[in-house]
């Protein structure tokens, strides 16, 4: 089993590696994870979000609350550093995420992912994990590059 666990503070830089490294998200879209993570705090009570970190911190994912929604979460954010990919890391972390969703009950997790090759492996996971396609956005992150929504209830 790979042990995850709940992300601390000083996992910031762990965290932007994963990003950085992972292949999955542009130079330009880091700063944006960055500020994510700087505005949360794993002991804010009144802040249900949270980010996950495999302990070897190679992995990494980023969960919250869908507002105006009962209880339906967004998985805003999974990544397994480049060198650490289709080993199974990606599978735990997402299990890790059910789990703890698990815990507040939550009825529905959605996840928006890009039509890109470089997200194809990603796609075939949650497909696998029993996530349907829902949805699609032409163009969404550009040109040629749709948003692909999955959901599963939980």
């Amino acid at each position: 089993m790979i042990p995850i666990r709940t992300a601390r503070p000083d996992d910031r830089d762990a965290i932007l590696s994963v990003a950085e490294t992972s292949g999955l998200f542009a130079p330009e879209e880091v700063p944006f994870l960055a500020e994510t993570f700087d505005g949360w705090s794993p002991d804010a009570s009144d802040d249900p979000r949270f980010w996950l970190l495999s302990e070897d911190g190679a992995a990494a994912a980023a969960v919250v609350p869908q507002p105006l929604s009962d209880n339906a979460w967004n998985l805003q954010f999974l990544a397994v550093a480049r060198d650490r990919q289709r080993g199974g890391l990606g599978r735990a972390m997402l299990r890790a995420v059910e789990a703890r969703l698990a815990e507040v009950q939550a009825r529905l997790l959605l996840i928006d992912t890009a039509s890109g090759s470089e997200q194809a492996a990603a796609r075939a996971l949650y497909a696998a994990e029993g996530y349907a396609q829902v949805g699609q956005v032409p163009g969404y992150y550009g040109p040629g590059i749709d948003r692909v929504t999955f959901a599963r209830r939980l």
